[in-house]
């Protein structure tokens, strides 16, 4: 009984020991920052905390020392080695003072007009595309997809996102969106903006409408515009094969980027899915 109890015992404090927890906080504010990017450059991995700014790296699979790279938008890059197995290691990271957020009043002259820049189409059906599936090994990996807008050059003012799907596998997911430059058809320079939160259910369907008018997100002088959506949490089904589901098609104009890792190159592909923004054009 002695024996069963002490085997027991080492089986649990292996375990435990085989885990290291990060806990991010803002080092001003002492408030946690959710969804930070966390980068293992030996493994070419990325992953993301969640809304407690929290995440748990098994030393099983990625072994001590480690290298870690935490990052997030507005604040600066920091880089530690994990050495050993204590149980929770508290980072903070810097606000960053080069990344601040412009100033934009519009003109006063401007006559305002409501645009409409993506695809409102929501497809006949006839080609439905699971363009993301998630499962244990990818689900904290911050998956982005999204496309590449056609707008116009002038200041531009976001009011609404709008996005069509067809189905969801999985139990529930947040997504942020983020706005990025772009050059040579792919995204870059990410354009400082309030963070886009919001979530989908396995309930889900139809057109979702995320209103953004109060967040005061303004875009100038970019012809093209990549609207990109981030995974930041999912819960899976573990009998379920844990699909997003739309409608896709081909397309020359809007087309669809996606990358499943910060270690990955952006990728292309002529199609697109009903996805489009509303905005107001100071022409």
């Amino acid at each position: 009984m002695k024996n069963s109890i002490l085997f027991f015992f080492v089986t649990v404090s292996s375990f435990v020991q085989a885990q290291v927890t990060l806990q991010l906080s803002n080092q001003e504010s002492k408030e946690n920052i959710e969804f930070a990017t966390i980068l293992l450059p030996d493994y070419k991995k990325s992953f993301v905390t969640d809304e407690k700014g929290k995440f748990v790296i098994d030393t099983e699979q990625y072994k001590l020392p480690l290298k870690v790279i935490v990052e997030q938008f507005g604040f600066e890059q920091k880089e530690i080695t994990l050495q050993n197995t204590t149980n929770i290691y508290n980072i903070s990271l810097t606000p960053s003072s080069e990344i601040l957020r412009e100033i934009i009043i519009p003109p006063a002259n401007a006559k305002i007009k409501e645009r409409i820049y993506g695809r409102t189409n929501e497809g006949s059906g006839n080609i439905k595309g699971s363009f993301r599936s998630y499962n244990e090994n990818n689900k904290d990996s911050g998956l982005k997809f999204g496309m590449i807008l056609n707008t116009n050059n002038k200041l531009k003012k976001i009011k609404e996102i709008h996005w069509y799907l067809t189905g969801i596998d999985f139990k529930k997911a947040i997504y942020g969106i983020e706005f990025f430059e772009v050059e040579n058809g792919k995204p870059t320079k990410r354009i400082p903006h309030a963070d886009i939160h919001f979530i989908v259910t396995n309930k889900s369907k139809g057109w979702i409408i995320v209103n953004v008018n109060d967040l005061d997100i303004y875009i100038d002088g970019h012809k093209k515009v990549a609207a990109i959506f981030k995974t930041l949490k999912v819960e899976i089904n573990k009998d379920q094969k844990n699909y997003l589901l739309t409608n896709v098609g081909f397309a020359t104009a809007n087309t669809f980027v996606f990358k499943d890792s910060e270690f990955d190159d952006w990728q292309k592909i002529p199609m697109n899915f009903p996805f489009y923004i509303t905005v107001d054009s100071y022409e």
